[in-house]
């Protein structure tokens, strides 16, 4: 009797559950190479775990912990934040004292290192609008003074300035005269015209002397001092600083040779 064998076939893949699924998770199972809903489940499970190990715990009482400031770059203290330090202007000084002010704050709060920049950057681009903006405010006020004191004086304005700036000069030094520059205080119109009434009286005492010397001033020997005092470079050149002092005292000279007695 011969004998028959036979061969069994694999059992096929199940495939009737995947004909139950949209087109589109259809196409995700026979990319994976899913078999089974087994073979889903398992993948499920896989990707679960992965998630889990990359999540970061949530804060307690809004403080991360160290587990979570390690996975999320913050450093262990304050002085390991890398930072860029921001481009300023020319003339806008950095503000070193808010930088080591704010990092202790930012790393109690939890920051990450590109928050801390962000926030860096903006504090810098912030400072830097606010010096702008007075600069131009300056600017404008200078230009208002300006225009009032030359509608108020009209050709003697040059003279008077040159009298405002001898009074500061002369009554506060280079200290003072730094300071209304560098304040913006200098183009206050107010200040200007009482510094200007003053360098007046300081020139009228400092060039005429006291009645007493100038009366004793022959006609001659003043017109001798005029010419003197006219023929200084400093007469002749009306941007030079000391050009409306040599004016006020060749008039004083002139006034007196050209008395008449009893004046």
């Amino acid at each position: 009797m011969t004998e028959v064998n036979e061969t069994v076939a694999p059992d096929a893949p199940d495939t009737a559950w995947i004909g139950q699924l949209a087109p589109e998770l259809r196409q995700l199972v026979e990319t994976k190479g899913y078999r089974s809903p087994a073979d889903v489940v398992q993948a499920y499970a896989h990707a679960q775990r992965a998630i889990g190990a990359a999540k970061i715990p949530a804060p307690r009482d809004g403080v991360w912990d160290e587990v979570a400031r390690e996975r999320l770059g913050i450093p262990g203290e304050p002085a390991g934040y890398q930072l860029a330090r921001p481009q300023l202007p020319e003339g806008v000084p950095y503000d070193e004292a808010f930088e080591q002010a704010a990092l202790p704050v930012a790393h109690k709060l939890g920051l990450m290192p590109h928050q801390v920049q962000g926030l860096l950057d903006f504090y810098a681009s912030h400072q830097a609008e606010a010096f702008a903006t007075m600069g131009r405010t300056r600017n404008d006020e200078e230009t208002r003074a300006s225009e009032a004191l030359k509608g108020e004086w009209g050709p003697d304005y040059s003279l008077k300035l040159t009298q405002a700036a001898r009074a500061a000069k002369y009554f506060g030094g280079e200290d003072l005269v730094a300071f209304l520059n560098e304040s913006g205080l200098g183009n206050n119109p107010h200040l200007i015209r009482a510094f200007a009434r003053a360098g007046a009286s300081l020139a009228e005492d400092t060039l005429k002397g006291d009645s007493g010397a100038l009366q004793g001033l022959a006609p001659g020997d003043a017109i001798r001092r005029a010419r003197e005092l006219m023929a200084r470079p400093a007469y002749v050149k009306r941007d030079h600083p000391d050009h409306f002092d040599l004016v006020d005292q060749v008039r004083t000279m002139f006034e007196r040779a050209y008395m008449k007695e009893g004046d």
